[in-house]
């Protein structure tokens, strides 16, 4: 199933596409396990409930967690709390989260606060860090997502310290 992506420019939907690409190519059977497993509150019969929602995500939905109906917990629970880069978590199943979020965030759904996670947690120096591969796919993600911010919220991204090399600060932007 290919993601469907309406009233965006090419570029927005070849990072969406990007993105989606990164998701497939870590989407192995043991990194949904670990997804699955990743909720560290969770109640008897959780697991098995997270992955069931993973599996449709990606044979019925296509990664589109917009389209998913009913995701607010199962799958989506474990895939926020693993995209804060903790709790041991392997970097595939953190890069993984991240991916999808951001994707979720650019098709218009707010399920995740990805300026936060650039902000805050885990951090734009966590994923400046990631090996390149993944990096430079979700650094792209950002970049559209901030480019698309409405003016109300570009005092967020423009705050002192949100500089990076697709943010300049504004002594540089008139050249």
């Amino acid at each position: 199933m290919s993601y469907c992506v309406t009233d965006h420019d090419p570029q927005h939907h070849g990072v969406i596409e990007d993105l989606l690409g990164l998701v497939r190519q870590l989407a192995t059977d043991s990194l949904l396990e670990e997804i699955a497993a990743g909720d560290s509150q969770a109640m008897a019969g959780d697991r098995s409930k997270h992955l069931a929602a993973l599996l449709d995500l990606r044979d019925i939905y296509g990664w589109s967690l917009k389209s998913q109906p009913e995701n607010h917990w199962y799958p989506s629970e474990p895939i926020e709390l693993i995209s804060f880069a903790g709790d041991g978590h392997s970097m595939r199943a953190q890069v993984f989260c991240n991916a999808l979020l951001l994707v979720a965030q650019l098709d218009g759904c707010d399920l995740a606060d990805m300026h936060f996670r650039w902000f805050e947690k885990p951090g734009e120096g966590w994923y400046r860090g990631l090996p390149n591969q993944w990096s430079q796919i979700l650094q792209s993600g950002f970049a559209i997502l901030h480019s698309e911010t409405p003016e109300t919220e570009k005092d967020f991204w423009d705050r002192p310290g949100a500089v990076g090399s697709w943010i300049e600060p504004e002594d540089h932007a008139d050249g």
